[in-house]
């Protein structure tokens, strides 16, 4: 397995949408990531190195008082978001 391809994998799977809301949480945007990683054959990279690439990418999150993080702005799409949806969500099969 390679290591993953962040830019490559922020295509497949957001597309970026200013009127979108709610925000996706950090714990979905990690789902669909490994989602994403398994169904291209590749190792999931550090959490971090995940983060930083958004970052790098212009991807703007916002900082909750509870600690957690929220990015405004993003819908998922592709096929790494259905898997992840259906498996996290095993009441809508």
């Amino acid at each position: 397995m390679s290591v993953p391809n962040y830019a490559r994998f922020l295509s497949d799977c957001f597309l970026q949408d200013r009127e979108r809301q709610p925000a996706l949480r950090e714990d979905d945007i990690y789902g669909v990531y490994v989602s994403w990683c398994l169904l291209n054959g590749q190792q999931p990279g550090p959490v971090t190195s995940l983060w930083a690439a958004m970052d790098q990418r212009g991807y703007m999150k916002q900082h909750h008082d509870t600690g957690r993080h929220e990015w405004p702005g993003l819908s998922l799409k592709g096929p790494a978001a259905v898997d992840y949806i259906l498996t996290s969500q095993p009441s809508l099969l």
